[in-house]
């Protein structure tokens, strides 16, 4: 038996147009053509065609099934396996779209109708934040947010920094340190103790245009805030360090402000994963430690021992950093271990010499 292509189109259920696609690309070619140059097509070629539209079916794309068909494409399950992937993405993203849906409608029955920016820009911000944060983070956000209503208290303490800076106050000035406490206050009240909350929304707003305009935080403004942190830390250490303590931590602190968070925030990271304390990785992340406490600080371990008496009279130092009880426990014990890692190393170094 054999077809002519508009009597196989017809049967199959596909376009003249895409019948000669299929034969431009390799995919389905015609077994013979008549004397006048019509295509024929046999019962084999029909099985092709068919075996084409099924594997259409599970998403492959012309190339995936021709490969696929001429033996030279990825393994079937392979292939199966990467569909099921994508269309679980598609759900991830109907799921999300149905949350900021179901979002915007709970804003809508708590408070007056929002205008048109205000919802704009919510949408926005949240398509933003799924960027950097987890569905898991987001939730924990937004339940946060519903027990206290923190949202409104944001766009006003981020007018009341830019004010300032706009007027060239300085972060050394009474008014910037206040602003600071109140930020790191709003911070916890949003976010809790996890720093990981808190190096994600840096990197956000240091990096992200679209979170900067809406939000109004960018990288000047979050340094601006860390300065004044640092001046207020500066002032507590004025009282245990000596001058040329401080004069040190004046100089190294500020600037490795941001990379103690991220070390605070890789930290909380290992402690979920419960590892054992000799691991590699977390004899890594303790000789980081080691090397942000000597830069920060200095190497003198009686200057170290004035800081730790400084964070422990004065707490609310590290307010807002995430560096926590539990964490101080963890980080004690995992350099306890790089201290008889090390020593370990040494002895062997000296046996085999």
């Amino acid at each position: 038996m054999l077809l002519k292509i508009g009597e196989l189109a017809k049967r199959i259920g596909l376009t003249i147009r895409a019948l000669h696609h299929y034969e431009e690309i390799g995919l389905v070619q015609p077994s013979s053509r008549t004397a006048s140059g019509y295509r024929l097509y046999n019962r084999d070629d029909v099985a092709r065609l068919h075996r084409v539209q099924a594997l259409r079916g599970l998403g492959l794309s012309l190339a995936e099934t021709r490969d696929m068909l001429n033996g030279g494409g990825a393994d079937l399950r392979q292939l199966i396996r990467q569909q099921m992937c994508a269309i679980d993405r598609q759900i991830a993203d109907a799921n999300d779209l149905r949350e900021r849906l179901a979002t915007l409608e709970e804003k809508l029955s708590s408070e007056k109708e929002p205008e048109l920016d205000e919802w704009l820009n919510t949408l926005r911000l949240m398509a933003t934040q799924r960027q950097y944060f987890s569905a898991e983070e987001i939730a924990i956000f937004q339940k946060r947010a519903a027990q206290n209503d923190f949202r409104q208290e944001w766009p006003k303490l981020v007018t009341a920094v830019r004010s300032l800076m706009e007027n060239s106050i300085p972060a050394t000035d009474i008014q910037a340190k206040n602003l600071a406490r109140e930020w790191i206050d709003l911070c916890k009240t949003s976010m809790g103790d996890d720093p990981r909350f808190f190096a994600k929304l840096s990197n956000m707003h240091r990096t992200d245009f679209s979170a900067q305009a809406i939000t109004g935080i960018d990288g000047e403004l979050l340094d601006f805030i860390l300065q004044a942190l640092h001046e207020i830390r500066c002032d507590v250490f004025a009282g245990y360090l000596d001058q040329d303590e401080l004069q040190h931590y004046r100089k190294h602190g500020q600037k490795n402000m941001q990379e103690w968070l991220n070390t605070f925030a890789q930290t909380r990271q290992l402690m979920e994963s419960q590892p054992a304390p000799g691991l590699p990785d977390i004899m890594k992340l303790m000789r980081r430690w080691q090397w942000l406490i000597a830069d920060t600080w200095g190497a003198n371990p009686i200057t170290h021992a004035k800081v730790q008496t400084a964070h422990e009279q004065h707490p609310e130092m590290l307010a807002g950093s995430g560096y926590t009880a539990d964490m101080k426990q963890f980080v004690e014990q995992g350099m306890l271990a790089l201290m008889v890692n090390d020593m370990s190393a040494n002895l062997s170094d000296h046996v085999a010499r």
